[in-house]
């Protein structure tokens, strides 16, 4: 059947049959009329309607929703060319595209893409041009791609879009290069799920070129769909429109060929060449910051950026303290700033200690060889410094995740001490679970935003030996959650104190044992003293003299 096309100018009455309004007449764009009978659906030539009296206030519309049929679709649509998207008849005779006109205003009305499976036409995917919804006529249940029928199979390329007139699109500025690729479109838009679903017959071609949409959700469908073909399969087309019917009207189509060939490899995220990393591989390695301690420093190589170092100790063992001595560290030797999140001290408590560290003053104690001028002298000095997060109860990890990330990005903090870890995961019903997506998502937040997490974690109660409080060794396997803790971490910490013997000096020693080195192993069950000062609330190195020398 053939169609009327031009400019729509009106109706008359038909010179075929019955009707007074059916006949529509068009303007083709050499100047010549046509007409077709929306009622017999009889095509007119130029020498039958020249001269018509033609009525351009008629009332008649025909009306799409007629067609509701596979055979109302062939008997009452045409393939012709798509002038709105510069898709010729013979692109859309190659994919089997057809089209309705509206009657009112003689433009394209819908578009309808046949679709396919096992080689049988079951059904249409209709497109109105007007408000862009789709709807089916017949099945649309397994079908094949859009175009697959006519791609063959075992060939030696083959390009996915994402919608059946962007497969065309690409068909035609393909051909338009002398070149008769293979094309075709995802029924369902771009998901790995229409990928697996016909994944063998995707599979018997040599690389498969993926020319999606280039906002992030199309970007994001192009690596998952990449991920799911067999490695070396996959190459990702990148180009400057949105898509390739974009392209098309825009002129690019040489652009969008060169795509084909610019196209590179997709490797999975993480999968790198030497090459990718030669760079970074051939520098000399750096040591990393100091600790407050010499002996941790030269037995770790310092810390570094990226990494995570967690710490276990009895409850009242010196885990916190450990945290603050940490942080007085950074922010005076340093010189760095540091986001402070403790969840079980309230801020002002927090300020005190910092403040006393660098004046050897024990600021938190009611009774203490300090003045208020000095405490005020010292909060002032951690002004730009330390950023702590008042939390006023809230404990859960996604507003905590929230604060370290502004922490970091907002107010370009690179070290962050979390005290504890194990406060996060208390109201949740499965803490364990609840513990292996924080320490994940700790880690990637580490790697994302470059910088450093120190944290704090209970211990469970050892299953024999003496307890914690009274010294029992830590095993890396008693931190709650021990899983997810050690896999996550790239150093673990140990700390174990007497705090119940009569001696004030095994009182006051606390063996420091790393318990997991990532980095070299060289340093794994490494253990030295440290020595806490009562008079001045520090925590140092024990020496001969149990560290009662001046500092």
């Amino acid at each position: 059947m053939k169609k009327g096309s031009g400019k729509y100018l009106g109706q008359t009455s038909c010179l075929k049959c019955p009707s007074s309004d059916a006949l529509a007449i068009y303007e083709a764009s050499d100047g010549t009329n046509n007409g077709y009978c929306f009622s017999c659906k009889s095509y007119f030539h130029h020498d039958q309607v020249h001269g018509l009296n033609i009525d351009t206030n008629s009332n008649f519309v025909y009306k799409s929703t007629d067609i509701k049929t596979i055979e109302d679709v062939t008997d009452q649509t045409v393939i012709a060319d798509i002038p709105d998207r510069c898709l010729s008849k013979e692109s859309a005779e190659r994919y089997g595209i057809r089209v309705s006109y509206s009657e009112v205003t003689g433009e394209i009305e819908n578009h309808y893409y046949p679709y396919f499976k096992d080689g049988t036409l079951i059904g249409y995917k209709v497109r109105n041009a007007l408000n862009k919804e789709f709807y089916a006529i017949g099945s649309m249940k397994g079908v094949d791609f859009f175009g697959q029928k006519q791609c063959g199979s075992h060939g030696k390329m083959l390009v996915i879009t994402e919608g059946e007139i962007d497969a065309a699109s690409a068909y035609q500025m393909f051909k338009d290069r002398g070149k008769n690729y293979r094309v075709c479109s995802m029924p369902n838009g771009a998901n790995a799920n229409s990928l697996r679903k016909n994944i063998e017959w995707v599979e018997t071609f040599d690389t498969v070129f993926l020319a999606l949409d280039q906002d992030a959700v199309g970007q994001e469908a192009a690596k998952e769909m990449a991920d799911v073909l067999r490695p070396g399969k996959a190459r990702i087309m990148r180009f400057s429109e949105k898509d390739p019917n974009d392209m098309l009207r825009a002129g690019k189509g040489m652009e969008f060929f060169n795509a084909l060939f610019n196209a590179k490899e997709h490797r999975p995220d993480g999968i790198v060449g030497v090459d990718d990393i030669f760079e970074e591989a051939i520098k000399p390695i750096e040591w990393g910051l100091s600790w407050p301690w010499e002996t941790l420093t030269k037995a770790t190589y310092g810390y570094r950026r990226k990494e995570i170092y967690g710490i276990g100790g009895a409850s009242g063992g010196g885990k916190t303290e450990y945290a603050k001595e940490l942080i007085n560290h950074i922010i005076n030797v340093h010189k760095l700033p540091v986001g402070v999140i403790f969840l079980e001290e309230p801020v002002a408590k927090t300020l005190k200690v910092l403040a006393g560290k660098k004046l050897n003053k024990r600021f938190h104690i009611p009774e203490g060889d300090w003045t208020i001028d000095e405490l005020i002298s010292g909060i002032n000095d951690l002004k730009g410094k330390v950023y702590l997060y008042n939390h006023f109860g809230n404990k859960y990890w996604d507003e905590i995740k929230a604060k370290i990330r502004y922490m970091v990005v907002g107010l370009g903090i690179k070290d962050i001490v979390l005290d504890h870890l194990t406060a996060l995961v208390a109201q949740e019903d499965n803490e364990y679970k609840a513990l292996n997506r924080i320490m994940e998502e700790m880690a990637s937040l580490t790697q994302e935003l470059d910088f450093t997490l120190f944290y704090i974690s209970h211990l469970r109660k050892p299953s024999g030996g003496s307890p914690h409080e009274e010294g029992g060794r830590v095993l890396a396997d008693q931190f709650k959650g021990s899983g997810a803790i050690v896999y996550w971490s790239n150093f673990l910490f140990g700390i174990e104190r007497n705090q119940q013997a009569e001696d004030p000096d095994e009182r006051n020693t606390t063996i420091f044992r790393i318990l997991k080195d990532r980095n070299t192993g060289l340093s794994t069950g490494l253990t030295f003293k440290l020595w806490y000062d009562h008079s001045t609330g520090r925590w140092r190195e024990k020496t001969e003299n149990d560290g009662l020398e001046d500092l």
